[in-house]
């Protein structure tokens, strides 16, 4: 594998990645995040989250619309490069058949943006907690 994103059993354990091209957005989840102990690295563009050297994160946070591909796209590309780190797509508004087809692609949640702040804090710490360098490639 090229030296980018990898799948292997040294990553951190609390990484998060984030992507979304909303500056501010990134910047309330980046301190929502790390308030429960992540460290959390930002990404605009879902290339430029792949091509991020080091190891694969405990879990993605993606706009469901990037201006690059979707985060269902998203989650394809991950999983054709075996990372098995859990993705949370979130979207302004979520139809049910969007909703679907993220969860059939793998994510394991699909959150709307009016629900973000409680719902990301729930399933990141429960990630944080659990979560071990080597049964993150599991998936």
């Amino acid at each position: 594998m090229p030296a980018d994103l990898e799948n292997n059993d040294d990553r951190g354990v609390s990484t998060v990645f984030i992507v979304d091209p909303d500056e501010a957005m990134t910047r309330h989840l980046a301190e929502l995040l790390s308030a429960l102990g992540a460290e959390v690295q930002v990404f605009t563009t879902a290339a430029a989250m792949l091509d991020a050297p080091g190891p694969a994160p405990a879990c993605v946070i993606s706009e469901l619309e990037l201006p690059d591909m979707s985060g269902i796209e998203l989650i394809a590309a991950l999983r054709s490069r075996q990372v098995r780190s859990p993705v949370i797509l979130l979207a302004a508004d979520g139809e049910i058949a969007t909703a679907v087809k993220a969860m059939r692609a793998g994510a394991l949640d699909f959150i709307e943006k009016p629900h973000v702040d409680r719902l990301l804090a729930w399933h990141v710490g429960r990630l944080l907690e659990h979560v071990t360098p080597g049964d993150r490639s599991q998936g």
